[in-house]
């Protein structure tokens, strides 16, 4: 029993979250199944030459070595600065606390290639020193996306102790140092460990910042599927990389299963928790400024740099050269279009994915709300923890054989963003439904409502704000969206995150000047249409529930 009546499952029809769930499935399986078999069957007829070549190959495993040895020194870097941050947002009030919070969640809502863009205007060919085609460069890059997940995680972690098992330690004789170490520590490395996995994953992932930042010089496996697929032609070779960053990914994700169930285990619940308090003592004020000076130079200085570095003209000085050149300048970067064309093809190839993602997404939350962490629910996680090159290489060859060669649709490239965004609607629409008041839910029953009613007329009335949240956040993922997108966009109709890699790409200033002006673009871009469904989820969220015609 809950308060207000029983919880009930959500009364969608169940056939329509059942398909929903079957269509997510089957949308994972095609391009992953297209990979195996290119991987088995390149010419149709069996044969292990691809795997016998690429697995004999030194190079294949010195790629697998550097991507793990990438994403765990990432990890480990990003806990080592994240954890403290996390600690102190959560355990103190000072002024400008939220300032410094959403400067440090805003490059995680940014496209991964945007943030590498940000990161090369400080490291870059322009910047305080020219580290691109390093591995530190790198690091620097998945520190500063994935901050977010760290404080958002931890610090929810650690608003949530209680504050009882901390004060009874410092009673019985404890320093706070001790009492920290012995009592706070432990209940909080559940959730430390849940971080950290997922920001394994991440970066093991990764992409656009790899793209961006390597310069050639470094490579991971995902970056290597690309340039064997798009660049080299040899696509059994990156069909066989696919299965193995598949394997190193259902590893992964078997990990983040494991610390899951076991923080879920282990969690307990007091009825008083810690509220933030302001600092007192030096060593509390020393705290917040260190941490505050963390999240200014992993998360502010760079997107600071992005601004400046775009207003920076090719023949000195500063001016607006860059941003009003993006109108025109086609010649050596590898486009057709013009770069700030690929704009209205982002927002167009986006909105639609979104569209689609909400549609899918909404029912499908609804199947897995019923049986949390049943087979749906599992189901509709596996798309976070495909790689987006797998997906792309896999739709490719998948689609791209006769009798049916669509590897030009334009359709394709929605398809792929809408499958990546899907399972971010879910997580914010799926938490809802589980607290939906039986009460109301009860009340509509007596009124006359029947599933199908009570879902259009109550439950998703009450949900409206979840689903916005979703859909800004599907949005937004797919202007962003990279990994699967340059495998699939036509060079007539470049993305923008494509649009930038290929700026990047162009030799001299001009092209940088001109990918950070579009970054700035794109930061803008997301910006606004994150404030705008923002608020019109809290206009609609607000809206009364009426069970009249």
């Amino acid at each position: 029993m809950t308060r207000g009546g029983p919880r009930r499952p959500p009364s969608v029809v169940p056939w329509a979250g059942g398909l929903a769930v079957v269509a997510v499935g089957l949308a994972v399986a095609v391009p992953v199944l297209a990979v195996l078999r290119y991987a088995v069957v390149p010419d149709g007829s069996v044969s292990a030459d691809a795997f016998s070549r690429m697995l004999g190959n030194g190079r294949t495993w010195r790629l697998v070595a550097a991507t793990v040895a990438q994403a765990a020194a990432s990890t480990a870097l990003t806990l080592a600065v994240g954890v403290p941050v996390a600690w102190v947002l959560a355990r103190t009030r000072f002024p400008g606390r939220r300032l410094v919070r959403t400067v440090a969640l805003v490059p995680f809502v940014l496209p991964s290639v945007v943030v590498g863009a940000a990161i090369a205007a400080v490291l870059g060919p322009s910047g305080v020193v020219d580290l691109r085609g390093t591995w530190f460069a790198v690091l620097a890059a998945h520190l500063c996306f994935n901050l977010a997940v760290v404080v958002l995680v931890v610090g929810a972690a650690v608003a949530a102790l209680p504050a009882g098992p901390e004060l009874a330690a410092r009673t019985l004789g404890a320093s706070p140092g001790a009492a920290v170490r012995r009592v706070v520590l432990p209940a909080l490395l559940p959730a430390v460990a849940g971080a950290a996995v997922v920001v394994f994953l991440f970066c093991l992932t990764s992409f656009g910042v790899l793209v961006v930042l390597g310069g050639g010089s470094v490579s991971t496996l995902e970056v290597e599927i690309w340039v064997r697929a798009t660049q080299q032609f040899d696509l059994p070779g990156a069909a066989v990389l696919a299965a193995l960053q598949v394997l190193a990914v259902v590893a992964a994700l078997g990990l983040h299963g494991r610390v899951t169930r076991a923080g879920r285990g282990g969690g307990r619940r007091a009825s008083a928790a810690r509220r933030p308090a302001t600092p007192s003592g030096r060593r509390q004020w020393s705290a917040v400024g260190a941490a505050v000076l963390a999240v200014a130079v992993v998360s502010g200085v760079p997107l600071a740099a992005l601004v400046e570095r775009s207003l920076r003209e090719p023949g000195g000085g500063r001016g607006v050269a860059n941003w009003s050149s993006l109108g025109s300048v086609t010649s050596g970067t590898g486009l057709a279009v013009r770069p700030l064309d690929a704009v209205a093809v982002s927002l167009v190839s986006a909105g639609l994915a979104a569209l689609v993602a909400v549609l899918v997404a909404v029912p499908a939350a609804a199947a897995a709300a019923r049986r949390p962490g049943g087979p749906a629910d599992r189901t509709l996680l596996v798309p976070l923890g495909v790689s987006a090159t797998t997906v792309g290489l896999g739709l490719v060859l998948a689609v791209g054989r006769p009798p049916v060669d669509l590897r030009r649709a334009w359709w394709l490239v929605p398809a792929a963003q809408a499958l990546v965004a899907v399972p971010l609607v879910v997580r914010a629409v799926t938490p809802a439904l589980r607290s939906l008041p039986g009460a109301a839910l009860d009340a509509a029953a007596v009124l006359g409502a029947g599933p199908r009613r009570r879902w259009w007329a109550v439950e998703l009335p009450m949900v409206r704000g979840a689903v916005a949240a979703g859909a800004a956040l599907a949005l937004v993922a797919c202007l962003g969206e990279f990994g699967a997108t340059v495998f699939l966009a036509r060079s007539d109709r470049p993305t923008v995150p494509v649009a930038i890699e290929r700026l990047l790409g162009r030799p001299g200033a001009a092209g940088f000047g001109q990918a950070m002006a579009l970054s700035c673009v794109l930061v803008l871009v997301c910006g606004l249409v994150l404030a705008v469904v923002d608020r019109l989820g809290e206009r609609v969220s607000g809206d009364g529930v009426r069970l009249g015609r």
